[in-house]
């Protein structure tokens, strides 16, 4: 009984603790956000993000949140399964970003933006490009009975092209 007196509580507290501090991107972000969206800082200036997307929108994604931002673009390898970039900020601060394919509707994303660096740029870019593939409406979802992929407003779907820009069909 005395247990209930006191964990109960604390639980409660800390459920409401848990939007406050430094806690709350990662306590209230499967609520804040209606995109199907994953995001973990690993610590070390790293963060991890997996998102419900084709590989090739999250890539364009990038390259659009990018220039967002209005980071210098320093490094560029796309290859089939894997790309890997360079950004840079008007102060020299790096963010470094891997992306992979993990299946066919899963992509994975790395953020590095080093050990002194702020994790809240990469926090940011992540939001941005959750932006961008939200916007672009590549988010991807299943049919009720889970067999089917499809974006979530198929017909608006054009694909870009390396600038970002809608290619023409």
């Amino acid at each position: 009984m005395t247990k209930k007196i006191v964990v109960t509580p604390a639980l409660f507290l800390l459920l409401l603790m848990s939007p406050c501090g430094c806690t709350a991107g990662l306590a209230m972000q499967g609520l804040s956000s209606g995109s199907p969206v994953a995001f973990n800082a690993t610590g070390r200036g790293k963060g991890d993000s997996a998102w419900f997307a084709r590989y090739d929108d999250v890539v364009q994604a990038t390259l659009r949140a990018g220039e967002k931002l209005s980071f210098k673009l320093k490094k560029k390898n796309t290859g089939k399964d894997q790309s890997d970039f360079a950004f840079v900020d008007d102060k020299g601060a790096k963010l470094e970003i891997l992306i992979e394919r993990r299946t066919e509707t899963l992509t994975w994303a790395r953020f590095n933006v080093g050990l002194l660096g702020s994790t809240s740029i990469g926090r940011l870019m992540a939001r941005q490009i959750i932006v961008e593939v939200a916007e672009a409406k590549d988010f991807l979802r299943g049919d009720r009975d889970g067999d089917e992929q499809e974006r979530e407003d198929s017909e608006s779907h054009r694909p870009c092209n390396e600038n970002g820009q809608p290619r023409d069909s």
